[in-house]
């Protein structure tokens, strides 16, 4: 060993060495004071046996008395070990030891309700109330049950109820449901009652209070969709393919949105009819975080554009949480409505594809049976008679909202596909009358759910029933007898004492194991599960110090579940972008002088064709209905605007109320439309309309570099979402046209839309456009003939697979089938279709040219003779103009030349 390391080894020895010692001395020290202390002591007390001292004397002794040690642990609190320290042993502070020993306990007062409210008695403030957090279950994914009636009870009811005579039982009127234990536990019912009876002095704040903390669902809320108070509403709110009835009678925090976002997902997405692959391409979940305060989702895609138009009916909506969920999952202008409501506080949609409607009597009575007559009239023209694929719903109200539902939903068929279906919303469900509804529609659906979700809070008895698919067979009897059910209660209405109290005899319910077994096995669920959380909302109205604290986790997972995406709302529908902004943002032109321009003339050049060319096939026409050129129109928050050279600005207000979605981009005419051509050549029902002639943007749906046919076809799809179906007398609102799109060679097979009328001493043509049920006459002043194909793409025919096809004769192999033009980018995009380019004078051959758009005018012309509507419309040809007949032969020429098709 070194000596470096021997000295350390010494040091080290020599340190514990001095430490023990010093132990040793302080311990003597420590002994010698205590000797003299208890010495000390000792005297004291024998000279106080002899001499009495005085009061401040013995307080003076008290305070200079050392107390024996403490054992750890005694004492609960630090404030009890120092006043052990002090020689207070745990008695009172008083100077024989008397006084209070406990804490003083806080205040059981609530609020500044005075100490004798029932309310300090029964849900008095209990700082030691606790819950049992495993009493509950807390899940995120929900499993729901199906209930369908055998083919052999629906036959048999169906014919006992036509041969029925006596099923309606008129009773004493009802208030209560406390002796209701027909179809649910009467212990259970009980329980639930005197838990809820509890509250019944306890002020609505407070239980708000309570119900906010002990609710594990309650931080979900309304999420990024509308969210206010509502006042009581009785309305009929309507649209087309989906019907929604959900019913609002008191003061609530609307959070309907989300509970329709939550049965549509436990449902598999049948609600919303939306496809699972396309729904996080639509909607997509990933969020961009702007900043702290501003999270926005990422734009999705419409897949929709050539799926059908989803209609739906909001019936008695409150707010229009459910429509408003319904609009955004479908997205874009996939969906079409009916509302009433401020739908400017839309924000997750656009208002616009919805439609108000308050019945015959305009006041919105549900339970008037004019007003149900009327609303199916208006759903069944609105929808080309199909009806509608769903709709979201106290006695009378139940069945006059289940009778609508059977009224206007959309009937399952044996040729025909799925029906349509009925949510609706319900509370309690003891009584015979209430079962027996819900009896009829169990017969008249193919199947039916009754289900209470996690977004409904577990301490009411809210519940909604979902009905799949309502039966040819079995409806019309159900809506015959709901019928003469509601007339009964309209005529009993008046007396106040009588009632209808059962619809359908309760040996038939009895009967019928699997029903019952179903109503019971639910309403017993619902009250258990009721009685519990009532319980939790009065232990945690009495300790305000409760918390669930799964709130946030179940939040987060449920979103995510419901494919929900967690971002900021936004402020209801303010105007918060300027016009110059939203131009900036939505258009794609430098030059709008260009817009101006009149189009070069369409002759009979621009149909040349070349060797293995169908030059028909690459042109559409529309008709023109003013002398003026078309106008960009811009549809933003702040109106609706279109670009005029009369204007300083550049842009002005269309100049009457249009409804159109904010967002879009449009070439159109603003004009007049007419509903009607009289015998003798007049045209009668005049009115403000805008006609769309071309498509960019649709409400966000940026459609512009989709071929022209399909941004017509997308057009066409938003107007019929955002056409009013019932013109209200304090709405005037002008209508929103597509124009009809004509191939070459099918215009000659048109010629019955057409017709001549004089108008101010001169002929002109005029066309009706539309279907049978909705058409619209308008005066043409020529026609529109747009490109499909950019240079040099010209269509040719394929042989082999008998369709046609584009071809690129610049590039070899460049062949496409019209499914492939989107991706092959051979189709003219919407901004260059617009711009009128003048074609080269000394060039023929139309592939040269960058002009995809031509005008051919119709009116009466002076510079050529015997040249207008007539000779156009009627005339095989003419010297200086094309006809509708020589345009056909044209076409005619090029099928036999090409593809040897007549």
């Amino acid at each position: 060993m070194s000596d470096d390391a021997s000295k350390y080894t010494m040091d080290i020895s020599s340190s514990k060495m001095i430490r023990r010692l010093v132990s040793t001395r302080l311990e003597d020290i420590r002994d010698g004071f205590e000797e003299e202390l208890q010495e000390t002591k000792s005297k004291k007390q024998s000279f106080k046996n002899n001499e009495r001292m005085t009061d401040s004397e013995e307080e003076d002794e008290t305070f200079n008395e050392v107390p024996a040690k403490i054992p750890k642990g005694v004492y609960e609190n630090k404030g009890a070990v120092l006043l052990a320290k002090m020689g207070y042993d745990g008695g009172g502070l008083g100077k024989s030891g008397q006084g209070r020993t406990e804490p003083i306990p806080f205040s059981t007062q609530r609020g500044r309700e005075g100490l004798g409210q029932p309310t300090n008695q029964k849900i008095a403030r209990d700082w030691n109330a606790v819950w049992d957090f495993t009493e509950e279950e807390k899940h995120v994914e929900e499993s729901v049950l199906w209930l369908s009636a055998s083919d052999n009870i629906r036959e048999k009811f169906t014919k006992e109820l036509q041969d029925q005579d006596n099923w309606i039982i008129i009773g004493d009127r009802k208030e209560t449901i406390d002796d209701e234990g027909k179809y649910c536990d009467s212990k259970l019912m009980k329980k639930m009652l005197d838990a809820k009876s509890v509250f019944d002095q306890l002020n609505v704040r407070d239980l708000q209070e309570a119900r906010t903390r002990a609710n594990p669902y309650e931080t979900i809320g309304s999420a990024f969709f509308q969210n206010r108070y509502l006042f009581k509403i009785i309305k009929i709110d309507t649209g087309i393919d989906l019907l929604l009835i959900y019913r609002q009678i008191y003061d609530i925090f609307l959070r309907a949105a989300m509970k329709m976002a939550n049965l549509d997902r436990i449902y598999d997405w049948l609600l919303t009819a939306e496809k699972p692959e396309n729904i996080e391409v639509k909607n997509p979940m990933t969020v961009e975080i702007k900043n702290e305060n501003c999270r926005v989702a990422t734009p999705g895609k419409n897949t929709d554009r050539s799926s059908a138009l989803f209609y739906f009916a909001d019936i008695c909506a409150g707010p229009g949480g459910f429509t408003e969920y319904v609009l955004w999952r479908k997205g874009y202008y996939n969906a079409k409505g009916k509302d009433d409501f401020k739908l400017k506080r839309f924000t997750a949609a656009s208002p616009s594809y919805f439609e108000p409607y308050y019945g015959i009597h305009n006041d919105g009575d549900v339970t008037k049976p004019d007003n149900i007559i009327s609303f199916e009239e208006i759903v069944k023209r609105g929808t080309n008679n199909i009806g509608v694929d769903l709709e979201i719903l106290s006695k009378r109200l139940y069945l006059c909202q289940f009778l609508i539902g059977l009224s206007v939903l959309r009937v399952k068929t044996r040729n025909a596909g799925n029906g349509g279906k009925f949510v609706c919303k319900l509370f309690d469900i003891f009584t015979p009358f209430s079962i027996g509804l819900i009896y009829l529609m169990y017969i008249a659906f193919k199947r039916i759910s009754i289900h209470k979700p996690n977004t409904s809070r577990p301490a009411n008895s809210e519940r909604y029933i979902v009905c799949d698919n309502p039966l040819e067979c079995c409806i019309s009897e159900v809506k015959k007898y709901m019928t003469r059910i509601n007339a009964e209660l309209d005529r009993l209405w008046e007396t106040k004492i009588r009632d209808v109290v059962e619809v359908i005899p309760e040996n038939m319910i009895y009967s019928d194991k699997i029903f019952m077994a179903y109503i019971l096995e639910h309403n017993e669920r619902i009250v258990k599960r009721q009685t519990n959380y009532l319980n939790k909302y009065r232990i945690f109205a009495q300790n305000t110090g409760q918390l669930d604290r799964d709130q946030e986790k179940l939040r987060n997972e449920c979103l995510h579940y419901w494919k929900i995406p967690d971002v900021t709302k936004r402020k209801p529908y303010e105007t918060n972008e300027s016009l110059y902004a939203a131009i900036s943002r939505l258009i794609k032109i430098i030059d709008f002088k260009e817009l101006q321009q009149k189009p070069p003339a369409f002759t009979k050049s621009v149909l040349s064709s070349g060797v293995g060319r169908m030059r028909y096939a690459e042109l559409r026409m529309c008709a023109v209905t003013e002398k003026e050129v078309p106008v960009l129109l811009i549809s933003a928050q702040m109106g609706t605007y279109f670009y005029s050279t009369y204007s300083q600005q550049g842009f002005e207000r269309v100049p009457f109320d249009v409804n159109i979605p904010k967002d879009t981009v449009l070439l159109v005419q603003i004009t007049k439309a007419y509903k009607r051509l009289d015998d003798k050549g007049k045209l009668e029902g005049e009115q403000a309309a805008v006609r769309i002639l071309d498509a960019a943007l649709l409400n966000g749906d940026d459609v512009s570099a989709l071929p022209f046919d399909e941004r017509m076809a997308a057009a066409e799809k938003m107007c019929k979402a955002i056409k009013f179906m019932h013109e209200a007398h304090n709405r005037k609102v002008a209508s929103v046209f597509p124009a009809k799109v004509f191939m070459l060679d099918e215009l000659h097979s048109e010629m019955q839309r057409f017709h001549v009328v004089l108008a101010k001493g001169e002929e002109v043509a005029v066309i009706e456009e539309g279907d049978e049920v909705l058409s619209s006459f308008f005066y043409c002043r020529g026609m529109r003939v747009t490109s499909l194909l950019i240079n040099p793409w010209i269509m040719c025919w394929s042989k082999s697979h008998e369709r046609l096809y584009a071809f690129n004769p610049t590039s070899q192999g460049s062949s496409v089938f019209s499914e492939l033009f989107e991706k092959a980018q051979c189709c003219v995009n919407f901004w260059k279709a617009v711009l009128a380019k003048k074609c080269s004078p000394n060039s023929s051959d139309t592939s040269k040219n960058d002009c995809y758009q031509w005008f051919w005018e119709w009116t009466q012309s002076f510079m050529v003779e015997n040249y207008g509507p007539r000779t156009v419309l009627e005339a095989e040809e003419h010297p200086r103009g094309l006809t509708l007949r020589s345009i056909h032969a044209i076409t005619q020429q090029q099928k036999n030349s090409v593809c040897h098709k007549h």
